[in-house]
């Protein structure tokens, strides 16, 4: 029997974890360069926020002026969004589909559908509990909810019906879909996270961890899976199989953000700390690091977590994210 090539992969291994340790100690201590420009979209900061998959438009929820969609290389506002006439809703979660069409906004068990070209709402629904968070599918015709009530929805936008309902045991924090409409996963307060078969509704693989689980992602054609809780480590797995392809060790930061490239050769990772960075699948080499500005040192919009980041479809290897503060940031490789 050789025993030499498991000590090596082994040895590999703890080399491995000590890099990304590394390097994640590195961005918690405000490693890695600033934006190249930045510019200032609430006053007060964000409740919610995502980025089109082409980077083309920012929906945000401001903590004071209510929803509203952005042209992002102009930096203009477009259209104001709220619920109802004469009022600034506290939008809580929002999604552009990833064609960048249409757009969805909550508030409490509320979600409404929006037309990006026309910013005309194209839909109202009522979920059956308070929605945590959301996701549009690529055309924007189906949103998963995370709900309150211990649940996830995978709900036709258009017929204004459930499709499936997903069960979990405590609050469903986070929820992706894969860009070909295939697949879903769901994190949750009951310390899982679940894959679902978005045609027939029947769970495929199941991870648990340690804590809350509070941001999963899944790449486009449903390769890789990403779940990540608080103090252990964040994990990317192979979601054919169920097994891990790589672990991050996460003892020291919270990623609030993460979303795979089109290709699926690599992940976007943002924290709660304000670093961004960008990593290779399935190396798990660590290609560009990134750390945001808060607008003030202190008090009111100082922090600057991370609440949503897409690669830049202009600039090859930059991305462009918002942070809890209210600004807009974009990074060059």
């Amino acid at each position: 029997m050789n025993m030499t090539q498991p000590s090596c992969r082994l040895y590999s291994w703890v080399k491995k974890s000590f890099w990304l340790s590394f390097v994640l100690l590195i961005l918690v201590g405000c490693g890695g360069k600033g934006p190249e420009s930045e510019a200032e979209l609430a006053v007060q900061g964000f409740l919610s926020g995502d980025i089109s998959h082409d980077g083309r438009y920012a929906a945000v929820g401001s903590i004071h002026h209510g929803g509203s969609l952005w042209d992002v290389a102009k930096k203009e506002r477009l259209f104001d969004w709220n619920h109802a006439a004469g009022e600034k809703s506290l939008i809580r979660a929002t999604s552009i589909s990833g064609d960048g069409a249409l757009a969805a906004t909550s508030v409490e068990d509320t979600i409404v559908l929006w037309e990006t070209a026309t910013g005309k709402s194209a839909a109202f629904w009522k979920a059956p509990a308070r929605i945590l968070s959301v996701k549009l599918s690529w055309d924007g015709r189906y949103a998963l909810l995370g709900m309150s009530n211990r649940s996830a929805m995978y709900f036709d936008m258009k017929a204004g019906s459930r499709v499936f309902t997903f069960d979990h045991q405590a609050e469903v924090r986070s929820v992706d879909l894969s860009d070909d409409g295939l697949w879903g996963i769901t994190g949750a307060d009951d310390l899982t996270a679940k894959v679902w078969n978005l045609k027939n509704g029947k769970q495929v693989q199941q991870f648990n961890h340690q804590n809350q689980i509070k941001t999963v992602a899944i790449s486009s054609k449903g390769k890789y899976g990403f779940t990540t809780s608080q103090r252990e480590d964040s994990i990317i797995w192979d979601l054919k199989s169920g097994e891990p392809v790589l672990k991050l060790p996460n003892r020291y930061t919270n990623f609030t953000v993460a979303g795979f490239s089109a290709d699926e050769g690599k992940l976007l990772l943002g924290t709660f700390q304000g670093a961004l960075s960008v990593i290779a699948l399935p190396s798990g080499t660590v290609e560009s690091t990134w750390q945001a500005s808060p607008r003030k040192a202190y008090g009111g919009a100082s922090s600057k977590a991370v609440i949503a980041a897409v690669f830049s479809s202009k600039k090859p290897g930059a991305v462009i994210a918002l942070m809890t503060d209210g600004m807009l940031q974009e990074f060059a490789k």
